[in-house]
């Protein structure tokens, strides 16, 4: 599987041998599915599906915030959604860049190991082990705590929705932000597939395969297969003249869909993904700043250091979902085990003197196991109440500091201090929500939610020395076991009105709870331990979902304010990057997001989000002070940043997406484009270290044949715009990665 069977010539030669077989063959789900339309790209709506309360649903998107398949437009909560054809148009093939096409929306790196979403100006930073973030990622039901199984492609979706804000009910877990859902496609009772390649510019080539059939009447399977290889790197290193910025990645998923009844399904998936890179690492000094020994800024994807800095990320796992139909009520239960390796060697200051760096592994395993009851009949009152376990162990196993912090006369340069920590979470959560129609045309929404986490630190010890010369030392009070517990009750109420057939208006009060947990990274010793504390949020939001001019135009928005107690922020220490609470916050904001279909082939898709997020009490807050002499870097010491915006939370984000399709001879012409738009904003608590204003033009231009053969030319960042995707002060430096430059290139598929 390393080797890409899709790469080069001999895919294409597949591919036109493949163009003799029959047509596309209609997807379809399980009698028990129903299927996600997304009107990013279908507007036919199943007749069987439709809500009696609407008249038109024309742009029809079909999500499942409320853990049932609901029209977007009839759900009470702000939601944006994404198809896969959307997404292929203008170059959304991974995680990162959902930002483009969901305003409010962060999705950014830390370092080329995790990554660190933020959502309304929600989120963390830190991404370690042990560490989940309050942006909850669900691919296929299943909860993906660790923060270094969040950076993954998206070649084979049908659909990513946003839930923005706490879903601090039905979901839960982590919430604290919102929800980003990732389904996968199912499995076809008839057979079907794509076979696809690209090439694009820095030698990168890349390949997808999708297969889906049914074995019997009662059981279908898919798989799909992706990789991608990027030859040359974007930068290089000044010390050395090796190239930087650069990696590859593949990917495996299977599913088994069996029909055991007439009134039960079970659904096995099991996927299993490794990628290598060093994009976000191998950073350079931000520009204008001097890091330690006296590093300036080594020019644009560049870096000072020997460029050794790198990631390796391997996770798999397998899930069974089974639903069952019961006269009042389904069944359901995703029962689910996954587990994550990564390791990361970090030059923590960017430098070639070794002053500092890090030799990460971190393995995470987790169980879990939702039950759910899912009412099913159409009566004035839906409800849902089920219970979710979730077992999790993190680990750093070992981790290594090596360099010139423990030996700065030189004496022994291998010197060196390690250490290993597990920190062991058992979470238990019972839930319910109910909705109940108590006047014609409006619903009452309550639910409820309480989380009980207990976590158990086991440090084995510090050690410090050179043990090829000597035994290591103990550093004393570095061998303990601690424990602690939290418990929360989270809630929401929603109150929604049809004010027409086509216009339904929304208030709601919401809770989240982020967990707390462990610095595992830097625990402290037996003496000075101590845990973060959970996050809390309250949220109250108003809003509006319209569909104006019969359906050619949808039109949804969003008023809101959280108040949020004890987030986690990250700062730097001696060794390590840790969290602690700041005290308070609040984060006030608008967001409306739109589709216009003005005429018959032309849609035109946007958002636009605004945010006003100040930290209103933070008195012990990292202040990064730089050094004008050598060594250089910055003195870190505690501030009251009371105040102060809060980090990766700008001002003004919106995105535009016209596309346009015409029949053009034996088959579709596609024109489609993308712009984004970030206002800046500060990626530290300081706000001394800025991302300023950007912006992100994508298109693309596609035609397909009806035989299913099609080819697309496409450009991503057209203007070769400059902004960061890692920017973070420590003692050493501060500390830039930039994300991709311009990228263009040709993709060549084959539905069948």
């Amino acid at each position: 599987m390393r080797k890409y069977v899709l790469e080069g010539a001999s895919l294409l030669s597949a591919m036109l041998a493949i163009n003799g077989f029959a047509g596309v063959a209609a997807a379809q789900t399980s009698p028990d599915e129903t299927t996600e339309i997304s009107g990013n790209d279908q507007t036919g709506e199943p007749e069987e599906t439709r809500n009696a309360s609407t008249d038109t649903h024309k742009q029809a998107i079909i999500v499942t915030a409320r853990r049932r398949d609901e029209f977007l437009q009839d759900v009470p909560i702000a939601v944006s959604a994404v198809s896969a054809a959307q997404a292929e148009n203008i170059g959304i093939d991974d995680t990162e860049a959902l930002m483009i096409a969901t305003p409010s929306l962060d999705y950014s790196r830390s370092s080329s190991f995790a990554a660190v979403p933020f959502l309304r100006g929600v989120g963390t930073s830190f991404a370690g082990a042990g560490i989940e973030s309050p942006v909850a990622i669900y691919v296929d039901d299943v909860y993906i705590s660790s923060p270094n199984g969040n950076l993954m492609s998206l070649d084979n979706i049908e659909t990513v929705q946003v839930l923005k804000g706490p879903q601090g009910t039905l979901f839960g877990r982590n919430a604290t932000g919102g929800v980003i859902q990732i389904q996968t496609r199912q499995p076809s009772f008839e057979t079907e597939g794509r076979i696809s390649a690209s090439y694009s510019n820095y030698d990168t080539m890349e390949g997808s395969l999708y297969l889906s059939t049914g074995l019997s009447d009662d059981v279908a399977v898919n798989i799909a297969a992706g990789g991608r290889k990027q030859h040359n790197g974007y930068g290089e290193s000044l010390a050395t003249g090796d190239d930087t910025q650069k990696g590859w990645d593949w990917n495996l998923r299977g599913k088994l869909l069996a029909n055991l009844g007439p009134d039960t399904t079970a659904l096995l998936s099991v996927d299993y993904a490794e990628q290598r890179s060093d994009y976000g690492s191998n950073s350079a000094v931000y520009p204008g700043s001097i890091g330690m020994g006296g590093t300036t800024y080594a020019g644009d994807f560049n870096t000072a250091s020997d460029g050794r800095d790198f990631s390796s990320i391997k996770q798999g796992g397998a899930s069974l979902k089974i639903d069952h139909k019961m006269s009042f009520a389904d069944l359901v239960s995703v029962s689910a085990y996954r587990k994550t390796k990564m390791r990361s060697v970090i030059d923590q200051d960017a430098s070639v003197t070794p002053f500092m760096e890090l030799d990460l592994t971190s393995p995470i395993e987790t169980i879990s196991q939702e039950l759910r009851l899912v009412s099913n009949d159409d009566g004035p009152l839906q409800w849902v109440i089920g219970a979710f376990y979730f077992h999790s162990n993190g680990q750093y196993d070992p981790t290594l500091i090596t360099g010139l912090i423990f030996d700065p006369d030189f004496a022994d340069p291998t010197a060196h201090l390690y250490f290993n920590d597990t920190q062991t979470l058992d979470s238990y959560s019972g839930f319910a929500e109910a909705t109940y129609e108590f006047l014609p045309d409006t619903n009452l929404t309550i639910g409820l939610r309480y989380t009980d986490d207990s976590f158990e630190l086991k440090n084995e010890g510090s050690y410090m020395g050179n043990e090829d010369v000597f035994p290591g030392a103990l550093v004393p009070d570095t061998q303990y076991t601690v424990d602690d517990s939290f418990g929360k009750l989270t809630y929401r109420a929603i109150l929604d009105h049809k004010i027409t057939s086509n216009v339904l208006g929304y208030v709601s009060y919401s809770r989240g709870f982020k967990s707390g947990g462990y610095n595992l990274p830097e625990p402290g010793d037996v003496n000075t331990v101590e845990a973060v504390k959970p996050e809390v949020l309250d949220a109250y939001e108003a809003g509006l979902k319209t569909e104006l001019f019969n359906g050619d135009l949808v039109f949804n928005i969003a008023a809101f304010y959280y108040d949020y107690k004890d987030l986690a922020v990250s700062i730097s220490t001696d060794r390590s990057i840790i969290q602690i609470n700041a005290a308070h916050a609040d984060i006030k904001g608008l967001d409306f997001d739109f589709v216009a279909t003005p005429y018959e082939g032309l849609r035109i898709a946007g958002g636009l989000g605004l945010l006003d997020a100040e930290y209103k009490s933070f008195p012990d807050g990292p202040v990064y002070t730089p050094l004008p002499v050598y060594p250089f870097g910055n003195s870190v010491s505690p501030g009251d940043l009371g105040g102060n915006r809060m980090q990766r939370a700008p001002k003004l984000t919106f995105s535009v997406a016209p596309s346009y399709t015409a029949r053009i001879g034996e088959g579709d012409l596609t024109l489609a484009a993308n712009w984004y738009h970030n206002s800046g904003y500060f990626s530290d608590p300081e706000n001394r270290l800025r991302q300023p204003t950007y912006d992100l033009l994508n298109g693309s231009i596609s035609y397909e044949l009806d035989s299913g053969l099609g080819a697309r030319l496409w450009i991503k960042n057209l203007t070769d715009e400059r902004y960061y995707t890692f920017l973070q002060a420590d003692q050493f430096k501060d500390a830039s990665v930039l994300a991709a430059p311009r990228t263009y290139g040709i993709t060549l598929w084959k539905n069948f």
